[in-house]
C-alpha cells in the first residue's frame, strides 16, 4: 500500500449517512492555516436544484491540532436532502430527461432504504416527476414516513437475496417497466367526446385500472439504478471532485472514502488523480464488506462470507450505506492506491473524539 507523504493536504468529506467511514483528504503541512473557502457567489440560489452542491470545507480542529495536519470535512449534510446523494439524484434525473428515458410527469423508481431514496424523493418534484421507492419491510417505519412526507410512494416488500426476482431493487426495476407499459397503453386510449377514458397524469378516471400502482400519475417510468448507473460517477467527477480541488487550492496529499455504490470514491479519485497523479486515494471499508480485500489482494472476499459463517446480513455494523460484496460499474471507475479496514470501535471512538463536528453531521 502506498504511503501518504508528509507534506500536502488532507481533507475529509463526510455525508450524514456515512458518519465516520466517509471521505477524507488531508494536508500534512503542520502549522499551516487553510484559507476559508468562501463562496464566490453569494446571491440567492435559484430553487432547490441550485441549492445542491457547493458545500463548504470545514477544518476539523481537534484532529488537525492533534496530528499537526490540516484535516478538512466536505459538508455534504448541508445539501437540501441531507446527504451527498442529492448530487447523484440530480445527475441521474437530468441525464434521464436529456436522453428521453424519463419525461416530465414520469415516475422515477429506486430500490433503496437510505439516503438515495430521500434524495430522489426530494429533487424529483422539482423536475415535475414522481418518485416510487421500494424498501424491505424490516427497515424502520420512520424511513417510510420520511419518504411519504416528501411525496414519494413507498412499497414495502420482504427482504430476500439480491439474486431473487423479488429483491427490492429488482422489484423497483420492474415497476419502471410496468409504468412504461401502462403509459404506452394510456397513450393509445381513444378519445370519446373529447375526453380520455384514462388519464396519464392527474386525477383518477373511469377507465383506470384499480390494480395498477401508477394508474393515476403515469407518463412513463425510469429506474434510477444508483449502483450501476454511471451518472452516479459523473456527479462526483464533474461536481464534487472539482469543488474539492478548487476549495483546497489543489494543495492535497490524499483522499480517503468509503464506498457503497462506489460513485463518490470513483468520481472524486478519478478527477483528483487526473489533476495531480501524486495525490494518493484510499478506501476505508467497514466490517462485512469485501472491497478491502478486492483493492489490496485482488479478491472480493470477507471472512464474514466464509463457508459456515455466512449470515443473513453480513454487514453487522453501526455504519449504514457503505460496504458491499460485489463490484459495481461505478466502483470499477475508482483510482485507488490502497485500502484500510475500519472497525465500529474506531468509528465510535473517533466520533466522540471529534464530537463538535460529528454531532452536527449526525444531527437530522
Amino acid at each position: 500500500m502506498a504511503s501518504v507523504r508528509t507534506t500536502g493536504a488532507f481533507v475529509a468529506a463526510i455525508s450524514m449517512s456515512m458518519v465516520l467511514f466517509s471521505y477524507f483528504l488531508c494536508n500534512y503541512r503542520s502549522k499551516r492555516k487553510t484559507p476559508s473557502p468562501l463562496s464566490k457567489n453569494k446571491k440567492p440560489r435559484n430553487g432547490l436544484i441550485h441549492a445542491v452542491g457547493n458545500t463548504p470545507l470545514i477544518r476539523i480542529n481537534s484532529l488537525s491540532e492533534a496530528t499537526g495536519c490540516e484535516i478538512l470535512g466536505k459538508c455534504e449534510f448541508l445539501n437540501p436532502g441531507g446527504s451527498v446523494k442529492d448530487r447523484v439524484a440530480v445527475k441521474i434525473i437530468e441525464e434521464a430527461l436529456e436522453s428521453g428515458q424519463l419525461v416530465c410527469g414520469g415516475v422515477v423508481t429506486e430500490g433503496s432504504a437510505g439516503s438515495t431514496a430521500i434524495s430522489l424523493a426530494t429533487v424529483a418534484p422539482a423536475y415535475g416527476c414522481k418518485c416510487h421507492v421500494v424498501i424491505p419491510d424490516d427497515v424502520a417505519i420512520e424511513k417510510s414516513q420520511i419518504l411519504e412526507a416528501l411525496g414519494a410512494t413507498v412499497e414495502r416488500v420482504r427482504p430476500v437475496s439480491i439474486t431473487h426476482r423479488d429483491h427490492y431493487v429488482n422489484i423497483a426495476r420492474r415497476r419502471a417497466l410496468e409504468a412504461n407499459e401502462l403509459a404506452s397503453k394510456l397513450r393509445k386510449t381513444e378519445k370519446i367526446d373529447g375526453k380520455f377514458l384514462e388519464q396519464i397524469n392527474g386525477c383518477m378516471s373511469d377507465g383506470e385500472k384499480k390494480g395498477s400502482i401508477f394508474s393515476s400519475y403515469c407518463s412513463g417510468g425510469f429506474f434510477a439504478d444508483q449502483f450501476e448507473n454511471l451518472a452516479n460517477f459523473r456527479a462526483h467527477y464533474q461536481g464534487t471532485g472539482p469543488e474539492i480541488w478548487e476549495q483546497s487550492g489543489g494543495s492535497l496529499d490524499s483522499f480517503v472514502a468509503a464506498a457503497g455504490t462506489g460513485g463518490t470514491v470513483a468520481g472524486i479519485s478519478s478527477f483528483l488523480q487526473e489533476k495531480n497523479p501524486n495525490i494518493k486515494c484510499f478506501l476505508i471499508d467497514p466490517p462485512g464488506s469485501g472491497l478491502f480485500n478486492k483493492v489490496t489482494r485482488g479478491v472480493m472476499y470477507t471472512r464474514e462470507e466464509a463457508e459456515g459463517k455466512r449470515l443473513k446480513n453480513p454487514f453487522d455494523t453501526v455504519t449504514e450505506g457503505i460496504g458491499i460484496n460485489r463490484l459495481t460499474q461505478n466502483f470499477k471507475m475508482a483510482k485507488l492506491d490502497g485500502a484500510y479496514r475500519g472497525t465500529d470501535k474506531e468509528a465510535v471512538e473517533m466520533s466522540r473524539s471529534t464530537h463538535a463536528f460529528f454531532l452536527c453531521l449526525i444531527s437530522m
